[in-house]
């Protein structure tokens, strides 16, 4: 009798203890391996669409120009694409997955091969990705690409020509099976991981219970605030101090962070703030005007005069020069005054924290700084001047009406023979 009961007993304790424990054990594992899975797609898509870019940018270089067919072979610019796979070759050692080139839905140059070896060139891309690439100019990834009865995990990206046109894509990819592996992988450790944190909560289930949900809630939450493009949130220490796969993901999702924030704010060419990061570090500073009626704002919206000319004269590859330079003197000049961005193409959004006039004599120095800049390409030497419309702000004005103003003053001044700036309170250079 006293053996049943002490049996009995013991299997009540580790009812009472196992059956939650197992349960928070299983729910851990479910949400790490939705985690694991989406972050794992995610990534492959995001180092897919870089490569895929890089194709597209590294052709752009070598071989500027547009892409066409004669007499059966593919040129870009003056350069012969057809048979020469030196490029795809060192991009796929370099990134370690497949690159392919596309002129219309033919591959012209690609990595991917047969069962007998035999490279893929001549084949053609899915009805439904020339439709979404070809027809519409819109990038387009998928896990489930069959090709040569391989399936993958593809991004393809539109290749434009001068016109505008879509004249073709670059291709990345990974085999559907190499990433599947990595998930298991992945997703065995999670539930490894899971497994010897229930056995320690056996010992100490609700003190290592709670633990576990307080440090996957505060990833979700951050991984939720990555997802609504709100970077000010920092990973809780208490997660990244963890040795196990939790820390793990922690200190990845803050990795992932970083790289995700220079990607979503930062202009790739000139490293400025992009116009989406500028129009929301633009609305900070007016919700502060209007908190503090002691500050001061202006902006100015700047576009470098007949950039087209520099395009058609000199090739887009100085022009991208151009840009670069005038947005380091630019950066040079504005270091923590205030904020800088590449409004889009040849535009520049600054904003200083100066009264209006201060601020105009600020963007005076720095525009005779641009015109005194001596650029140099492939022998010549040219110089640029900009055309600015500035703008003080008052703390009732929303966003949209400020940048209007700046807007329209820019075009006043380009109508009255750029090079100038104008401002709001003088209507003239």
């Amino acid at each position: 009798m006293e053996n049943t009961k002490k049996t009995s007993l013991k299997h009540t304790l580790l009812k009472f203890s196992l059956v939650p424990v197992l349960v928070l054990g299983l729910v851990l594992t479910l949400i790490s391996t939705r985690t694991l899975i989406r972050e794992t797609t995610d990534e492959v898509s995001q180092s897919l669409k870089i490569a895929a870019r890089s194709v597209y940018n590294t052709y752009s270089l070598v071989a500027p120009g547009d892409m066409y067919e004669k007499d059966g072979i593919i040129y870009k610019g003056e350069v012969t694409l057809t048979g020469d796979y030196s490029i795809v070759d060192s991009l796929k050692e370099s990134y370690g997955m497949d690159i392919t080139l596309f002129y219309g839905d033919k591959r012209v140059l690609t990595t991917l091969t047969d069962q007998k070896g035999k490279r893929l060139s001549g084949t053609s891309a899915d009805e439904e990705v020339s439709h979404w690439v070809l027809e519409n100019g819109k990038d387009y990834f998928s896990g489930k690409i069959s090709i040569g009865g391989t399936t993958y995990f593809g991004y393809y990206v539109p290749i434009y020509n001068k016109d505008g046109s879509v004249v073709g894509m670059a291709f990345a990819s990974k085999t559907r099976a190499s990433v599947m592996t990595s998930v298991r992988t992945n997703v065995l450790n999670s539930m490894a991981v899971s497994l010897l944190v229930t056995i320690a909560a056996l010992l100490c289930c609700i003190v290592a219970s709670q633990k576990l949900v307080d440090a996957l809630k505060a990833i979700m939450d951050y991984l939720g605030h990555l997802a609504n493009s709100d970077f000010s949130t920092k990973m809780p220490v208490s997660v990244l101090r963890r040795k196990d796969e939790i820390g793990a993901m922690g200190s990845y999702a803050a990795t992932v962070s970083c790289s995700l924030k220079d990607m979503i704010t930062t202009d790739p060419l000139t490293g400025l703030l992009n116009r989406r990061a500028c129009r929301s570090s633009l609305q900070k500073m007016i919700e502060q005007c209007r908190e503090n009626r002691q500050r001061s704002l202006s902006v100015t919206i700047g576009d470098i005069d007949f950039f087209k000319r520099i395009n058609d004269t000199y090739g887009h590859e100085c022009g991208d020069m151009v840009l670069r330079s005038v947005s380091n003197i630019f950066k040079k000049n504005m270091e923590e005054k205030g904020l800088v961005s590449r409004w889009g193409g040849e535009e520049f959004l600054l904003a200083f924290e100066l009264p209006l006039a201060q601020a105009h004599e600020k963007l005076e120095q720095i525009a005779a700084e641009i015109r005194e800049t001596t650029f140099a390409y492939e022998g010549e030497t040219f110089s640029v001047s900009l055309t600015f419309g500035l703008t003080g702000v008052t703390g009732e004005q929303p966003l949209d009406e400020i940048v209007k103003d700046a807007d329209d003053l820019l075009y006043r001044g380009k109508a009255e023979g750029r090079n100038r700036i104008v401002t709001s309170e003088t209507g003239k250079a």
